[in-house]
């Protein structure tokens, strides 16, 4: 709780909002910055600190912080902060076009200011505008060229509009001067997944998880990646069925035992054990645990690798005993695994 105001001035009321926001206590800031609105109802500071507060908080209460902006606009209508942030409760309110037009209205207040720049960049993001975002977004790198976010706004304004390589590169770059950046760690992982790289892709995720282990989409990037690996290892599953048919069909000995058939399904068992290996190398102390917690959040995948595992136990079985035949198992589990993924791909475009 915030103790009462009682002789404090405006100012340290200020300080007061500030430092609980910077704490995570956005109720506390809150009351502290409407306790000092009480004794001192027109400083435009205690307002835009307010307006801050309620920024963060997000969900219905952008509306009061965009009227607490608006006021402060009111009282200094040549500061850009007031503009900025009436930019950005309106850009969280979906009204675009106004947001769009305060954002403007504080980069010309302040154009060599990068908060302002980087607030203009978001709305226009927001708004779909991501070839201008992008422009302001670079912007902001020349003003701010040594700050981690600024570097962390070009990475994820050129992701969205499809610019990998600059979105790499400017991920890589907000991870150089700030290697804590979980929100970078975690963003240029989901990059890296979009990009086939899911080894990379999975520590990056892992290394975001221990950095911020508040960050609730963690897990489900981690199903993401490893729902790519399964089809992976299906395509190669799919592949070793022609050719372990294919050498048992070759042995004319009429036995159903096939020496060749040996060779093909375990030259498919060592192939996909390297790949497994490539994939998983260097991968950090608590990924398994990681991705064990990922595979019981979501049955349909967990099922999924289930079924992998005994497609791969077919074909030891054929290494065993030498059918060959034995693999069209396989075709008939790849079969129930497709149509599963089907039904789950639309069940979830569904729901989303």
């Amino acid at each position: 709780m915030s103790e009462p105001l009682s002789t404090d001035t405006a100012a340290a009321a200020v300080a007061r909002a500030e430092h609980l926001r910077a704490l995570g206590r956005l109720d506390d800031a809150e009351r502290a910055a409407r306790t000092g609105l009480a004794e001192y109802p027109e400083d435009p500071a205690l307002l835009r600190a307010l307006s801050v507060v309620l920024l963060g908080a997000g969900g219905g209460r952008h509306a009061e912080g965009l009227a607490a902006a608006e006021a402060a606009a009111a009282l200094e209508p040549d500061r850009e902060h007031p503009h900025r942030l009436r930019a950005l409760h309106l850009s969280m309110m979906d009204r675009h076009g106004e947001a769009v037009e305060a954002g403007y209205r504080a980069v010309q207040l302040a154009p060599d200011d990068p908060f302002a720049a980087t607030g203009y960049a978001r709305v226009l993001q927001r708004a779909g505008r991501l070839t201008d975002a992008g422009r302001v977004a670079r912007r902001v790198v020349e003003l701010a060229p040594h700050d981690a976010a600024s570097h962390f706004l070009l990475a994820d304004v050129s992701s969205d509009s499809g610019d990998r390589r600059t979105a790499r590169a400017a991920y890589l770059e907000t991870l150089r001067l700030d290697p804590a950046h979980a929100g970078a760690r975690h963003d240029l992982a989901v990059l890296d997944s979009r990009t086939h790289h899911p080894g990379r892709a999975l520590r990056g995720l892992i290394d975001a998880g221990r950095l911020d282990p508040s960050a609730t989409g963690v897990l489900r990037n981690v199903g993401a990646v490893l729902w790519q690996l399964s089809w992976r290892l299906r395509m190669l599953l799919l592949v070793a069925v022609f050719v372990v048919l294919g050498a048992g069909g070759a042995d004319r000995s009429g036995d159903l035992t096939s020496n060749a058939a040996r060779i093909a399904a375990a030259l498919a068992l060592v192939v996909g054990a390297v790949l497994a290996w490539w994939t998983v190398r260097g991968l950090p102390r608590g990924t398994w645990t990681v991705m064990r917690a990922a595979l019981a959040a979501d049955g349909p995948l967990a099922g999924t690798w289930i079924a992998l595992g005994l497609c791969l136990a077919l074909y030891a079985t054929v290494v065993v005993t030498g059918v060959a035949v034995i693999v069209a198992g396989v075709w008939i589990v790849l079969l129930g695994l497709a149509v599963l993924a089907v039904a789950v791909g639309i069940g979830r475009r569904r729901r989303n």
